[in-house]
C-alpha cells in the first residue's frame, strides 16, 4: 500500500533546527524583541530612580611637579612635564591609597564613618595632556564630603613623604567646597540601557526556544527527513500588498488569471504529477486532508479539481468535511437555497438520488458533489455501506474523483474516507504542526485502503527550502487565508481559503 509503515521503523531524526528559518522568524519577530525591549529598559529606569541615593562630591585638584618646588631655580620644562605625568598616576594611588584612607579617618569629624566609607568615597582622575590630578569625594552628605576634603588637604602632605616622593612636589591648585547640590545621577539611564539589552536577549532566547521546542515542519527538506514522505508539490504564500486582487486572495483559484503565472503552473505541475500516479496505478478517487485545520486542504482540493478538468477530464468534487463544508463558499456558491439537495449527506440518506445531487460548475468545468449545510455525526454516516456505493458508482462516470475531508488529525472522517479511495494526498502548510502530531496522522491514514501518495507543502515562504526542481520555487500560495474549524483541536486558522 505504502511505505510509511516502514518508515516509522527507521531510526528517529534527533532536533533539528533549521538555521536560517529561526533567522528570518527572529526577524519577523522583531516587534516584539522591541517591545521587551522598551519594557525591561521602562522597569531598570523606574526602578533605578525609586532606589537611587543624592550624592554629593567635594574635589580638590593637586598640582604635580617632578621636584620639590624651591629646590631649582630652573623654569620647569617640557621635559619635567613629562615626567611630571608619569609621577602623577603614582601620586593616584597614594592619595587613595589605604595609609591616606586611614589618616583621614582618624581626623575627621565624623567617627561614625569606617575605613570602606573613606575608601568608597575617595576617586581619583587625571585630567589628560596635564600634570593635575584631581580627588573626588563623594558620599550622601554634602557636610561630610566636604569636611573629609578638609582633612585630606591637612595631612597629604605627610602621607606623601613617607611614601618616599620627598624629591616631588604635590601642590593644591583648587580648594574644595561644599556641594551645592546634588550630582547629577545618571543611573537611570545606565540600568535603562542594560535593560533594553536584558530584555532583548531574553526574548530572542525565548523565541528560539519557543520555535524549536515547536519542532514543526519548516522547509521542503524537512518534509522529507522529518515525515519520510515524497513531495507532489509546493505552493509559496501570498503576499497581497494593499487592496489589488485583495477579493481573489481570498478565493485563490487557479483558472483566475488574477492570481498570476506562477500560481497557475504550481498546480499544473501538481497535476502531472496526480495524473502520472493515476495512469500507472489506474487510480480514480484522490483524498486531500490535512492534520489540522487552517493548512488549505479545501483550496488544494478544489484547485486540482479545476487543473484536472482544465487539461479535458471530467471530475467530481466532493466536499466529505459535514461538519465544516467550505467548497461551496470557496466556489463563491453562497446561496443556501441553490446549495439545498446537492450535499454529500442528502446522497447518503437517500433523501436525493445521486444524479440530481451532482451539478456541473460551467464556470470551473467541474462536477461537484457539495453543499453548505453542517451534518451532526458524520463519522456514522461516512461509515455506511451508502457511502461507499457511492463512490463505486461515480468511480464508472468520471476520470478522477477529487474529496476534501476533515482534518485527518482532528477526526477519523479522513481515515474512513480513506478506505474507498485510491490514494491520499496530504497538505501540510508550513510552520503550523508539530511533526509527531502529522506523522500519527499520516499512521492513520495509511490503515485505510488507500496509497499515501504524497505532500503538498502549503504556504512555504522564500528561503523556506529548495523544490523539486532545484531551486525554483512552485508559485504562490494561500498566505493568511482561511476558513476556521470548530474542531476544538488548538489550530485555528487565521482565514478563509486555507481550511
Amino acid at each position: 500500500m505504502n511505505n510509511f509503515s516502514e518508515a516509522t521503523n527507521n531510526p528517529q531524526h534527533g532536533l533539528e533546527v533549521n538555521v536560517a528559518f529561526l533567522a528570518k522568524m527572529i526577524l519577523s519577530k522583531w516587534w516584539v524583541i522591541f517591545l521587551v525591549s522598551i519594557s525591561c529598559a521602562s522597569l531598570g529606569f523606574t526602578a533605578a530612580e525609586f532606589t537611587k541615593t543624592p550624592t554629593y562630591t567635594s574635589s580638590i585638584s593637586f598640582t604635580v611637579f617632578n621636584r620639590p618646588l624651591g629646590i631649582n631655580e630652573d623654569p620647569v620644562n617640557s621635559s619635567d612635564m613629562v615626567t611630571a605625568e608619569k609621577i602623577a598616576n603614582t601620586f593616584k594611588v597614594i592619595l587613595s591609597g589605604r595609609g591616606m584612607c586611614t589618616k583621614i579617618l582618624k581626623n575627621c569629624s565624623f567617627p561614625d564613618l569606617t575605613l570602606k566609607d573613606v575608601q568608597r568615597a575617595i576617586v581619583m582622575n587625571s585630567i589628560t595632556n596635564t600634570n593635575i590630578i584631581v580627588m573626588n569625594i563623594t558620599t550622601s552628605s554634602r557636610e561630610i564630603s566636604y569636611d573629609l576634603a578638609v582633612t585630606a588637604i591637612k595631612h597629604f602632605p605627610e602621607i606623601v613623604k613617607t611614601s618616599g616622593f620627598g624629591t616631588s612636589a604635590l601642590n593644591v591648585c583648587e580648594l574644595p567646597v561644599p556641594a551645592a547640590e546634588p550630582d547629577v545621577n545618571t543611573s537611570g539611564i545606565r540600568y535603562a540601557v542594560i535593560g533594553a539589552l536584558a530584555g532583548a536577549v531574553i526574548a530572542l532566547i525565548i523565541i528560539m526556544i519557543l520555535q524549536i521546542a515547536k519542532n514543526t515542519i519548516r522547509s521542503v527538506e524537512e518534509v522529507e527527513s522529518k515525515l519520510d514522505i515524497g513531495i507532489i508539490g509546493a505552493v509559496s504564500k501570498i503576499n497581497p500588498k494593499g487592496g489589488k486582487n485583495k477579493a481573489a486572495l481570498r478565493r485563490p483559484l487557479m483558472d483566475d488569471r488574477t492570481m498570476g503565472f506562477s500560481f497557475i503552473e504550481t498546480y499544473k505541475a501538481i497535476r502531472t504529477k496526480v495524473e502520472n500516479a493515476a495512469a500507472k496505478n489506474d487510480y480514480k478517487v484522490f483524498v486531500i486532508s490535512s492534520t489540522g485545520a487552517g493548512e488549505g486542504k479545501t483550496t488544494v482540493a478544489t484547485n486540482i479539481a479545476i487543473a484536472l478538468a482544465q487539461n479535458g477530464r471530467s471530475v467530481l468534487l466532493i466536499d466529505a468535511d459535514l461538519r465544516k463544508p467550505s467548497v461551496c463558499n470557496l466556489l463563491s456558491l453562497t446561496n443556501p437555497k441553490d446549495n439545498r439537495g446537492h450535499g454529500l449527506p442528502d446522497v447518503i440518506s437517500d433523501n436525493t438520488p445521486i444524479e440530481k445531487a451532482i451539478r456541473y460548475v460551467e464556470k470551473h468545468k467541474i462536477f461537484l458533489l457539495a453543499g453548505t449545510s453542517i451534518f451532526g455525526e458524520p463519522t456514522e454516516l461516512l461509515s455506511t455501506p451508502r457511502m461507499e456505493q457511492i463512490i463505486a458508482a461515480v468511480k464508472k462516470e468520471f476520470d478522477f474523483i477529487i474529496i476534501d475531508s476533515a482534518p485527518a488529525g482532528v477526526v477519523t472522517d479522513a481515515s474512513i474516507i480513506a478506505n474507498y479511495a485510491d490514494a491520499v494526498i496530504l497538505v501540510v502548510r508550513e510552520d503550523q504542526i508539530p511533526a509527531n502530531h502529522i506523522k500519527n496522522a499520516m499512521a492513520d491514514l495509511s490503515n485505510g485502503q488507500a496509497e499515501m501518495l504524497g505532500c503538498i507543502y502549503n504556504n512555504a515562504t522564500t528561503g523556506s527550502g529548495d523544490s523539486l526542481y532545484g531551486k525554483r520555487r512552485y508559485g504562490y500560495g494561500y498566505g493568511g487565508y482561511g476558513y476556521g474549524y470548530g474542531y476544538g483541536y488548538g489550530y485555528n486558522p487565521p482565514d478563509e481559503a486555507d481550511k
